[in-house]
Order: C-alpha cells, then structure tokens, then sequence
C-alpha cells in the first residue's frame, strides 16, 4: 500500500503535524490557557455579544461580516433538521437582541406561543431539571409573553457555575446571562469574564469548548508526542463523581466519560473499573445508551442519578468499546451488542445521532462488531460503505471509509478507491472544516477530532502490510 500510494505517508505528516500544532495552542491543563477549537458560530457570537455590550470593534466587524443577511447558523443547514430550540433562539436574536434575520429564515419561523408549546417545559420545580438552554429559551419567552415564572428565573440563577459559565457552554451561558439581565437580576457569579476569555482571537465566538472530546480522540491516535499533557487535561476535566463533558465544566454526558475513560484507561485502569461501573448503571433497559443521564446538583458537582432519555447508537458503540477495553463483555456488553444488532437498518447502516453523516456511527460499530465476531453484520455494513464511495464526501468521511476497508479484509479494491477519493479530497481542500458535528441542529467542525480520525486512518492504512 505505501508503494501503490507514496503520497499518503507525506500527507500523514503534515496533518500530524497540524495536529500538533493545534494542541499545542489550543489544549491544556490550565484553564486560562485553553482555547476552544470549534468553528466558530455567528449565533453564538451575536448572543454573547449583546452580554458584553458595548461591542468589541473586532466582534462588531465579524458580525458584519458572517451574520448580517445570511442563514444565522453560518452553513446551509436544511430547515427542516431545526429544533424548538434553535428557532427559539432566532425568535430571541429578532425580539431581544435586535438583530434582523434572513427573509428565507423568517418565513420558517413559528409563532413564540408555538414555540413556546413546543418547548414542552414541565412547569415544576423538579430540581433534577437543570438543562440551562430549555431553562433560558423558557425564562426569555416569558418575558416575550410577559408571564410571570419567577421559579424559573430562580432555577436559572441557581445553575450558574462558579466559573461564571453555565455548562461550560457559550450559547447556554450567554442565553442565560440575557434572561437575568433582561429580568433585572444580578448573577451570582461574573459571566462577563468567563465570555471575555471564550472569545476567539477574530472577535467570534464558538458555540463551546470541546475539549474534553477532543483530547480523548488525540490520545486515542498513539501519535501524540505530548501525551502527558492531554492526559493531564482530562484528569482536570473529570468531575468529582467521574463524568465527564464535553469540556470542563459541561453537564456530564455518556458519550464524553466513555471517550475520556478510554484514553485514561491504559493510565488509571483502576479508576476506568468504577467508571465503567458507572456508565453501566445508566444502560437503558433496551441494551442501549444516550448522551445526558439525569442529574441533580450544580455542575461540576453533580450527582448522576438516573440514565437518559435518549437513545443513540453511536454513544452505546463507544461505550461498548469502553467496556471491551476493560475486558468487560459480560451482561451489559452482550446487551449493547443486541441492541445494535436489533437497529441495524436493512441496507446495512446504522443511524448516526451526533454526526451528520451516518458513515461515523456505521464505521465504528462496524469494526466493533467484526472485532467481536459479528463478521456477518459487519459485512452487511460494509455494503452499505461502498455506497457511498459514489457520493461526495468531505476528507473525515474518506478516512473513515479507509479505516473500515483496511480492517475488515477481503476489501482491497474498495480500500483503494477509498484512498484515492481521500486524496483527491485532500489535494482540493486539504484541511478545510467538514462541519459535521451536530449542535441542536445547527452544524460545527471539531477540529482536534477530525484531524485524530484522518490521522488514525492514514496510520492504519500505512502500517497495514
């Protein structure tokens, strides 16, 4: 192979070394020193903006530039993938933030009473109930609607973090802040320099910091020259009852304290043992898992006390991997396996819940399984992955691709066409953001993760013969 495609160990360097580079800048143990290196979002950034007020010169020009006139979320995200939540968002920009939206946005847009219904926020005062963006989408339109729901403002108030954030998170904090602000109320703690120091160096915002995702995915690579420091990162990052986020002081998530514990588990394997005792109290009935257990507390010193409501096949794939690391294969492992084996769809794929393409989730549970011993499942999957090598795809897509056709033999001709569409998408758009991460229907690109998936890939394919 690296005869066939001497190309492919040139380009392996040079997005290693991007790689590097981007850690090295972006990722570190210390807070203050950290740096988000998501894309970056204009509806972020026009929301944190009318925090600060006054504007930052630097912020106001960005805006002009990628948020005046255009689809608000900065991509061309089909309409129809909106939730209750990012339209509500947009009904906030147009009525408390004077911001004018698009005329083929506007057209879309619900009432608020419509949007407020489909919020669907249980009007009690279950303390369990601390996810800060429904609070705040709530808290706002109340004060659109002029009705009084001085418990929610409450709630809200109580839920900021002692870093001044709420969930580590730019929209939830900023959304937040403008709730109280417009209602009068004071913050507990001081949300102007926590949205200061998230800003990026060109004024923007991103919707949040990924980091704790993203270091996980670095270490996974093995071709990290500073593994010592990522390591470290997601041992700051760990909450007290060890979860993990997103980022630091994000609301915990299956999805992130499976990826973390994976890359902790070679270092900490005791501490990986009652991890996983963790994730396996949170397993669904049906065998599977899903991103946000139920919580009560303020974050990060949550207690996680039942499992999500959610459903979701590539968190359950990465927690089993979690498991299989652990040499766990015993009752919730074999669970999880049934669970996907059931929810495989009749042309072989599996539905991605995180990404915007299904070739992630497939890819992984594919490999997963044929590691296991599932080979004809694994293979039904395959079919569906020569599919799509006739579509488009952007460079993580043809990486993933590669993975798959290099570890599940008998693939050579695919493995090649795979590799050759890589490079002809890497010649043309080298290391350009895919935006393929999903944010409540809204599009972001990780740029730590997609870089370690290509990595990964291209070192599988080259140390292959």
């Amino acid at each position: 192979m690296n005869t066939e495609f001497p190309e492919l160990k040139k380009v392996h360097k040079r997005v290693k070394q991007s790689l590097s580079s981007l850690i090295n800048e972006c990722l570190s143990p210390d807070i203050e020193h950290r740096r988000s290196t998501l894309s970056s979002h204009p509806l972020a950034t026009v929301l944190a903006d009318a925090v600060l007020e006054p504007s930052a010169e630097k912020t106001k020009k960005w805006i002009e530039l990628h948020a005046q006139g255009i689809n608000i979320t900065g991509i061309p995200t089909p309409f129809s993938q909106g939730s209750p939540f990012m339209f509500a968002c947009y009904t906030i920009l147009e009525k408390m933030c004077g911001f004018s939206l698009p005329l083929s946005l506007r057209e879309r847009m619900q009432s608020p009473d419509d949007l407020a219904e489909q919020l669907d926020y249980p009007l009690s005062l279950d303390s369990s109930y601390n996810l800060p963006l429904h609070l705040a989408c709530v808290a706002l339109f109340s004060i659109i609607g002029e009705i009084e729901m001085p418990h929610i403002f409450d709630m809200l108030y109580n839920l900021q973090q002692e870093d001044g954030s709420w969930a580590d998170d730019v929209i939830n904090t900023a959304l937040s802040a403008l709730a109280l602000k417009k209602k009068g109320i004071e913050p507990k703690y001081d949300v102007q320099t926590w949205l200061t120091r998230e800003r990026l160096p060109d004024g923007s915002w991103p919707v949040a910091n990924g980091e704790v995702w993203e270091a996980s995915y670095a270490v996974r690579t093995g071709e990290i020259a500073d593994e010592a420091r990522l390591i470290s990162l997601l041992k700051r990052c760990r909450h007290p009852n060890g979860w993990w986020g997103f980022s630091r002081y994000s609301v915990p998530d299956t999805d992130d304290t499976a990826v973390a514990c994976y890359a902790l588990t070679p270092h900490e394997p005791d501490r990986a043992a009652s991890v996983c005792e963790n994730i396996v109290k949170v397993q669904h009935d049906a065998g599977c898992w899903g991103a946000f257990p139920k919580i009560t507390g303020v974050v990060p010193h949550e207690s996680v006390v039942g499992p999500p409501i959610t459903r979701s096949n590539d968190i359950t794939c990465h927690v089993l991997e979690l498991l299989e690391l652990n040499n766990r294969r015993e009752s919730a492992f074999k669970k999880g396996i049934s669970y996907l084996l059931e929810v495989q769809e009749h042309d072989g794929r599996w539905i991605t819940s995180w990404w915007k393409s299904d070739i992630f989730g497939t890819t992984e549970v594919a490999l997963l399984l044929y590691r296991n011993g599932y080979t004809e499942p694994a293979l039904h999957a395959v079919d569906w992955l020569e599919t799509q090598l006739d579509h488009s795809l952007n460079s993580v897509e043809c990486a993933l691709l590669m993975k798959a056709f290099a570890l599940i033999p008998g693939h050579d001709d695919l493995l090649t066409q795979a590799v050759t569409s890589f490079v002809e998408e890497y010649s043309l758009h080298s290391q350009d953001p895919t935006y393929d991460s999903v944010y409540s229907a809204g599009l972001i690109d990780c740029a730590v993760y997609r870089l370690s998936i290509i990595v990964s890939a291209l070192r599988t394919v080259l140390v292959r013969d």
